[in-house]
């Protein structure tokens, strides 16, 4: 078990996972040295490896970071809403939003699965989106369909969006947004 961090530790930590973000998405993955990663964090090599034994450690956390801010981000809205109709909205909105304000931290993690590293936290986003439009269906908030089948779609649609986010800087991201959760507001409805 590994022991608790001080303060300073995770401070130094979160400067070396940021300056890593920096480095991958400005640079790539293959420029993304140990060295050239302490250099931005305004470190040493030594510093960098106390902390992340090796580069791949240092990927390895740009992922989970990134997932578990993710997570908070999208938690705390969809909790906040009351209807399933409105988690939903909420679940679209915030994975969206988060995904618009971390574009970097996003592209870096997008170049980290291209070049072999792990592309998630090894959670399963779907099985709880399908339990929450099953919820949603029981309730006769939504409409008739298959609740595994539209949490793919709706996963597939966050997932492209990202690489959308992150390459198009001309992008009206608020728009996009929009019309995503209208589609999926729509797509979900129950027939009246």
């Amino acid at each position: 078990m590994q022991k608790s961090l001080t303060r300073t530790q995770q401070a130094r930590r979160e400067d070396i996972v940021s300056a890593a973000i920096a480095v991958i998405h400005r640079d790539g993955c293959a420029a993304a040295s140990v060295d050239k990663i302490a250099k931005e964090a305004k470190t040493s090599k030594s510093t960098v490896l106390y902390h992340f034994k090796t580069k791949e450690a240092i990927y390895d956390e740009v992922v989970l970071t990134l997932f578990r801010k993710g997570a908070a981000y999208m938690t705390d809205r969809i909790a906040a809403a009351g209807t399933y109709r409105d988690k939903l909205r909420a679940y679209l909105r915030s994975n969206l939003q988060f995904i618009a304000e971390h574009a970097a931290h996003v592209s870096a993690v997008h170049r980290i699965m291209e070049n072999g590293g792990p592309g998630s936290d090894g959670s399963d986003p779907v099985t709880p989106l399908a339990a929450l439009l099953s919820a949603g269906q029981q309730a006769g908030e939504f409409g008739s369909f298959d609740p595994t089948v539209t949490a793919l779609v709706i996963r597939a649609a966050i997932d492209g969006a990202s690489y959308r986010f992150t390459t198009r800087t001309d992008l009206d991201f608020n728009r996009y947004i929009d019309e995503t959760v209208q589609l999926f507001d729509k797509a979900t409805a129950a027939s009246t």
